[in-house]
């Protein structure tokens, strides 16, 4: 049988098709409307008005002293000054290590040193010279050839590739370093009228090389290898006034974005500023914009309300204090909030001064900043505030209202992938914790990973009696770490341990650089850095445009929560067949 598909529709039907009567939404008697807001006293209201324009002023102070690390409390130095647009934040922080090698005795860094060395190529075959050079530096500064041996202790791709440029292509590494210190290289017979151009050649090497490589001072280091984790410092002076120096300190940074919130204002230390240093005077005046979201209260006459956001049917509990205060501004005040933009510079620290609103009937009012003299208090709760802490016991410490870092920070940089990783775990049976290195990088600046599976063992003779083992070693790379006390007030640290093998006790030597690189490097974690469900920190190599269109690359390290930890197997007292 065939269906028969039915529906009921309303459609209005006007009686005319002029709708200006309705729109306009006329009232019988005006007057009697206007006498009744007379008699219950809306024509006295004192917040009858409604912000047409709004004056901000307040102070933009670039920061200009940088410290990478900690600094002691109670501390006063004359940091040393720095540009805070010439890179980003994350560039001046973040970079740890150095992507240059600074000399060409090894293997590392290979690869880049032969992609500078083509760069230097391409620049000294631009400039105007009787001849042609290019062969000579070739030759002068090509990549060392490797002995056997040394190409053996090498993984496949990178034995390949220095097989493959060993004697014919240049060293950016070797030119490097023989151009430190004097601006024409030695080895290459240049002829008198050629040799400022070779010495404008050699200078605009160096500089693009700089500016697009950020090495880490070796003796400033924001990376904090025993926390993992940034430490740094950088001041701006809001005022003339020597109080008016604000030190902001990231103090645990290890994330992907670097912002606002990661820096605490820290009241025990003095970078140095000087009144020259002083921020400027800004002034904006904007229009004020009325706050909308969804659930608030329709403002138009022929606006119907959104029902996607039910109010009504919000049940909050009787202590969540926040989804009570949220309905009541929604409900009862959701059409007296406005919302003002102001312009302000990028890595500037800001601190208002004043606001003044004008309304529709020309009144002016003077808003001054929470926390200010002739103000409220400003204890209690606060929204995007910098903090101060300045009790061990309380880490969020005092809040700081009145004050804003606008941080230059980096929209999405352009990140390679892992170059070295390790894994932090505890073992709470052996009471002990490991260090499981998984990645390591290459000469080539490549991911390289690392074995952690042991030997398989030989099949057993059922005739043959078992052998008996004390121990069994950890897989290979898994460098233990024990428990000790260190520092004045004695703190339990995890330290490198040894293990046990056929020839007595062994020390296990890192080939990480997040781990020292070596046997007896510096391994001193504390313990809270180490959790239960354990940490994975990896080093990755990362490049971005700035603001002025230069390109920066520069290694970074980050860490984050490791969703398992592998077995490490090791067993005591067993027997083998």
């Amino acid at each position: 049988m065939a269906s028969i598909t039915t529906f009921f529709r309303l459609e209005p039907d006007p009686s005319q098709p002029d709708v200006t009567v309705g729109a306009t939404a006329p009232v019988h008697d005006p007057l009697w409307l206007l006498a009744r807001q007379w008699q219950v006293g809306e024509f006295a209201g004192q917040d009858g008005g409604t912000p047409v324009i709004a004056r901000w002023r307040g102070v933009a102070a670039p920061p200009t002293r940088f410290v990478a690390g900690p600094i002691p409390p109670d501390t006063a130095l004359q940091a040393p000054r720095f540009d805070a647009l010439a890179a980003p934040l994350e560039t001046l922080i973040e970079r740890a290590g150095r992507p240059l090698p600074a000399s060409a005795d090894g293997a590392d860094g290979v690869r880049l040193g032969v992609d500078t060395g083509r760069l230097f190529l391409r620049l000294l075959g631009q400039q105007e010279t009787s001849k042609d050079y290019r062969s000579g530096f070739a030759a002068a500064f090509a990549v060392p050839d490797y002995a056997d041996d040394v190409l053996a202790g090498l993984d496949a791709e990178t034995a390949g590739y220095l097989r493959l440029h060993g004697g014919r292509s240049l060293d950016g590494r070797r030119l490097r370093g023989e151009l430190a210190g004097r601006p024409m290289p030695r080895g290459v017979d240049v002829a008198p009228g050629d040799a400022a151009e070779v010495r404008a050649a050699c200078a605009d090497w160096l500089r693009v090389v700089a500016s697009l490589f950020a090495d880490a001072d070796p003796g400033a280091d924001s990376w904090q290898p025993q926390r993992f984790e940034y430490t740094a410092s950088l001041a701006a002076r809001r005022g003339a006034d020597p109080f008016d120096e604000t030190t902001l300190t990231a103090h645990r940074y290890d994330s992907d974005t670097l912002d606002w919130y990661e820096f605490d204002v820290n009241g025990e230390v003095n970078l140095g500023t000087t009144a020259a240093e002083a921020g400027a005077v800004l002034a904006r005046t904007v229009m004020p914009a009325p706050v909308t979201a969804p659930g608030l209260p329709a403002r138009r006459f022929w606006e119907f309300e959104d029902g996607a956001v039910n109010l009504a049917a919000l049940a909050p509990a009787e202590t969540d204090l926040g989804q009570v205060l949220m309905i009541e501004t929604l409900s009862g005040y959701g059409n007296d909030w406005f919302v003002i933009g102001v312009d302000l510079p990028v890595g500037h620290l800001v601190e208002s001064r004043s606001l003044v609103v004008t309304d529709t009937f020309g009144v002016r009012t003077l808003l001054r900043p929470l926390g200010t003299p002739g103000t409220a208090s400003a204890g209690g709760w606060g929204m995007f505030a910098h903090a101060m802490p300045f009790d061990p016991e309380a880490p969020e410490g005092a809040t700081i209202r009145n004050l804003l870092y606008v941080a230059p920070r980096l929209a999405q940089p352009l990140v390679g992938p892992v170059v070295e990783q390790v894994t932090l775990a505890r073992d709470e049976l052996a009471n002990l914790g490991w260090a499981i290195e998984q990645v390591v990088e290459s000469p080539l600046q490549t991911p390289l990973p690392l074995s952690s599976a042991r030997d398989p063992e030989p099949p057993g003779d059922p005739d043959v009696a078992p052998d008996y083992h004390l121990a069994q070693s950890p897989p290979p790379h898994w460098i233990p770490l024990l428990p000790v006390r260190s520092g004045s007030d004695e703190q339990i640290s995890l330290a490198r341990g040894a293990v046990l093998d056929v020839n007595g006790r062994r020390v296990v030597r890192s080939v990480t650089r997040l781990l020292g690189g070596g046997p007896d490097g510096a391994l001193l974690i504390p313990e809270e850095e180490v959790p239960v469900g354990g940490l994975i920190v990896q080093r990755s190599y990362q490049a971005a445009r700035w603001i002025d269109g230069t390109l920066h690359v520069w290694a970074a390290h980050r860490t984050r929560v490791s969703p398992t930890v592998p077995p490490s197997g090791v067993r005591f007292d067993y027997l083998v067949e």
